[in-house]
């Protein structure tokens, strides 16, 4: 038996299971297993199942034919042969005989009557025309009698299968034939249900256009189904059975129709459809909270989903369990920081003695559902906040799906009736995670802690209570108590560091005199928290708006503006036109850069882009720079790439943050002596805080709101496609709310590991360098795959790719893919080309060349560095360059 590991049906045959699969078909992010033992392959597809089966599975999903039909002689029906076969294969060779014997063959198969003189054209034709044949469609003058009538049961199974040899096997079709089959009435109710719902919150159609396909594609299939019981109706007559049971045939299919009886009844409304969406996945309703009237006399609504109800509902899904548990039995590296639980916000936190403590990591953001340039501006910009768990591995934190909605409200309804007005709800859920905390499914209680609140500079202040005026107040810096004119003057001068009991000071001097005291105007409602203070610190920064939209996007401009106009390396027209000539290649592609306004201030990418044109800056000018080691302004450029990749390293040591605090240091120092008259900002002071912040938080990257940002386009979409905004929050917070019902329908989370278009992997047939490196590990065909590329934990590796091995006192070693091998569907292996990776540190990239003849086999979790890098060739030199820093273990 095989079984279905979604609902547990029991299968028959390889072919039943395959026909049951598509009974989940709308399941979001199914991946389908394969049913044989022991071989865990998944396939995104069913097509990709039915030709696994096929071509790997070919023994054990076979029906042999001798079991369908039984042994009977194939006659030959050319004139004065009595040659008899046993096989289809047989007889196909017999009659190839005739052929070369010179003699015109006819078609064996009932109703063709082509005839054939040419080996080829005969093959060809069995192929294209018969290839789903068997003995049953031969002429009658060709099998015995018996056979026809002794397999005529077997017909509907035939229709699912393949010729050859065998048969049993599920056909290569993108279809499967329609056959007699028992299906489970709730799996059928569940399956339409997730179809709407799909329809409905995750393609954004409107719930008008569902109903409207509904209704006719009702339409349509009531006119098949008329029409199929014409028919039906006729053969019964023909073959003389009485009227009446003809008419209770008819009355059992309508009454047994279960399309008809879903969309008549159970889906036949929006209202009844949303009845169904709610009780039958885990949705978890929006809860509308009267704020009051605003300054017009409108009565305001903030749409609030409880914290605690959406992570009970997220511990229903098994992948967020198994990640729970998973990075709760973690070993922490010494001295390495690699996510958010590894800063002393959390090894430090009383959290820490209950291991079990759950991390949770908010973001709160403005954005506009409209044209901001429109008449609708600020008239529908929407407050946000977004809930994610510490507890999931980094690669799945990223993910938008697992990201939760917290609240939605207009924005100036945040303006008007305040923090604790519109945070009341959620400070009374974060309250009780502290105290009481929910149940896992183990039955253990785990108690949640609030670990960061995320967010650009502008809501953080606002969230924390300080002052929101970066140009104008005197105090900006919500980690230090730094003073504006002190930092202008020395940028490295030194202040006190923020803490609860000075923050709290600040608040009762506020109290007392009724005056901002140091940057602070009011006690963020967040410190009432037992756990949590937003100067523990507890609003990290982001790296997105504070670094490659703000140091890097000014101060990249202003040193290509001196490169251009006053050192006369090159001109804006030659960068401009290598920018957008240059063939970038493998993640690069993804983010190619904008061109560079000339004179500008400030680059006009995005974080993205201004990152990668930092990146690949000298593979564009390097060349024209003329003694690059003397250029002040190059060597800035260079420190500044520096910084940013230790800056932007999922995994850095206590080393490397010591270095980069003395790096930003300097490039501080440099920036102020360089350009006198553009004065540093805020941003560049905020950048003198990350040592620390790495400390505290863990690496930043892990923490960055571009991917939260990414969130909003859901929102954003909606309200286009929909086009209603009245009541604009209460319509997206109960469409998104419906697409998490949707995805805890099936997995939250891909595989860790994602090869598709892979075949089994024989050592033997490769040179000998191969067979060397690989002479170690235990791979064959039965339990290892080759494949051209892979996704592991979100990240794709490709053939030619370029992955650091190690790094030693000679310099870097990589690794050109060769080969990319998945063993036993959880382990994958690279076979990859040396090479020596040499630093041009007048440029800032790495000339690689091969070390002959030597080829090594590396597991990707033993990588020096996860990340992929492509190989450029400039003026003959093969070049990679370095995505972000990593230590050297």
């Amino acid at each position: 038996m095989f079984e279905c590991q979604l609902c547990g049906q029991q299968c028959s045959t390889p072919v039943v299971y395959v026909k049951h699969m598509r009974i989940h078909s709308n399941t979001p992010n199914l991946y389908l297993h394969c049913c044989i033992q022991d071989c865990n392959r998944k396939f995104a597809k069913l097509a990709a199942l039915k030709s696994h089966l096929y071509r790997q599975h070919n023994e054990c999903v076979v029906v042999p034919r001798s079991h369908l039909y039984p042994a009977v002689d194939l006659a030959c029906h050319i004139d004065l042969c009595s040659v008899k076969c046993d096989t289809l294969t047989q007889f196909y060779s017999h009659l190839k005989v005739h052929i070369k014997e010179g003699r015109r063959v006819t078609c064996p198969f009932k109703q063709c009557d082509q005839s054939f003189s040419v080996i080829s054209t005969f093959t060809s034709h069995i192929s294209r025309k018969h290839k789903n044949s068997t003995e049953v469609n031969l002429n009658e003058s060709i099998v015995a009698t018996s056979l026809v009538t002794e397999a005529g049961s077997f017909q509907d199974i035939d229709s699912d299968m393949t010729s050859g040899e065998h048969t049993g096997v599920v056909g290569n079709s993108e279809n499967l034939e329609v056959s007699p089959e028992n299906i489970d009435e709730t799996l059928f109710l569940k399956n339409l249900a997730l179809f709407y719902l799909k329809l409905q919150a995750k393609l954004l159609l409107p719930s008008s256009v569902v109903q409207t396909i509904i209704e006719d594609m009702q339409s349509v299939y009531d006119v098949n189904q008329s029409h199929l019981l014409f028919k039906l109706n006729e053969k019964l007559v023909a073959l003389g059975v009485p009227e009446a049971s003809i008419n209770d045939v008819m009355d059992s299919l309508k009454a047994d129709d279960l399309l008809r009886a879903c969309n008549s009844h159970t889906l036949k409304t929006d209202q009844r459809r949303k009845t169904v969406f709610k009780n039958s996945f885990n949705y978890v309703e929006p809860m509308p909270i009267c704020l009051g009237h605003n300054e017009a006399g409108k009565e305001c609504f903030l749409q609030y989903v409880p914290v605690k109800h959406t992570i009970e509902a997220l511990f229903h899904c098994e992948t967020v369990w198994k990640q729970y548990r998973e990075v709760h039995s973690r070993i922490q590296l010494k001295d390495i920081f690699e996510d958010v639980w590894d800063g002393e916000n959390t090894t430090k936190n009383l959290a820490q003695t209950e291991r079990s403590s759950l991390g949770l990591i908010l973001y709160q953001d403005s954005f506009e559902v409209v044209n901001p340039l429109g008449s609708g501006k600020k008239k529908h910009k929407i407050l946000a906040m977004y809930l994610t768990l510490a507890d999931l591995l980094s690669h799945n934190r990223s993910s938008i799906d697992q990201m939760q909605l917290v609240f939605l409200c207009r924005e100036q309804d945040f303006k008007y009736f305040g923090q604790e007005l519109v945070m009341g709800c959620l400070m009374k859920d974060l309250q009780d995670l502290e105290t009481n905390g929910i149940m896992l499914p183990d039955g253990q209680v785990c108690k949640g802690i609030l670990r960061a609140i995320c967010g650009d500079n502008l809501g953080s202040h606002n969230i924390g209570g300080f002052l929101e005026n970066f140009s104008g107040s005197r105090y900006f810096c919500r980690y230090c108590e730094i003073d504006k004119d002190v930092f202008h003057t020395d940028p490295l001068s030194k202040a006190n560091t923020r803490t609860p009991e000075s923050y709290q000071e600040h608040v009762q001097n506020l109290e007392e005199h009724s005056v901002h005291s140091g940057g602070i105007k009011f006690d963020s409602l967040f410190n009432s928290l037992s756990m949590f203070h937003v100067c523990q610190p507890g609003l990290p920064p982001c790296l997105g708006h504070d670094l490659f939209e703000g140091v890097v996007a000014s101060d990249l401009a202003l040193c290509i503006h001196h490169l251009v106009t006053v050192d006369k390396q090159f001109t804006y027209t030659e960068l401009n036109r290598m920018i957008d000539q240059f063939r970038y290649l493998g993640n690069d592609a993804n983010d190619k850069p904008c061109e560079v306004r000339p004179g500008s201030d400030r680059l006009s990418g995005h974080a993205m882009q201004n990152w990668c044109l930092l990146r690949l800056l000298p593979l564009l000018i390097g060349e024209k720079i003329t003694s690059p080691a003397d250029n002040e302004i190059w060597q800035l450029v260079l420190q500044l790439r520096e910084i940013v990749a230790l800056i932007c390293a999922p995994a850095i040591s206590a080393d490397q943050i010591g270095y980069l605090r003395v790096l930003i240091e300097e490039y501080l120092h440099s920036r102020k002596q360089a350009f006198p008259h553009h004065r540093l900002k805020p941003k560049h002071h905020y950048m003198s805080h990350y040592p620390e912040l790495i400390i505290q938080f863990g690496p930043l990257i892990r923490l960055w709101t571009m991917r939260f940002e990414s969130k909003h386009t859901y929102f954003k979409q909606c309200t286009r496609k929909l086009r209603n905004f009245k009541n604009v929050c209460s319509s997206l917070a109960e469409r998104h709310q419906l697409l998490q019902a949707y995805l805890s329908a099936g997995n939250l989370f891909p595989p860790s590991i994602v090869i598709e278009k892979a075949t089994e992997f024989f050592p033997c047939d490769y040179s000998d360098s191969i067979k060397e490196s690989v002479a170690n590990y235990d791979f064959g065909p039965e339990n290892t795959l080759i494949g051209h590329e892979v996704t592991v934990k979100g990240t794709k590796y490709k053939k030619n790719m370029f992955v650091v091995i190690s790094n030693n006192e000679d310099g870097l070693e990589v690794g050109k893919i060769i080969m990319i091998l998945n063993h036993k569907n959880s382990a994958v292996y690279f076979v990859a080309e040396r090479y020596k990776a040499l630093c041009l540190h007048d440029v800032g990239v790495h000339c690689i060349t091969p070390i002959k003849g030597c080829y090594y086999c590396v597991n990707q979790e033993d990588l020096l560095d996860y990340y992929p890098l492509p190989q450029y060739a400039i003026h003959g030199m093969a070049l990679i360059v370095l995505h972000h820093s990593f230590p050297s273990l």
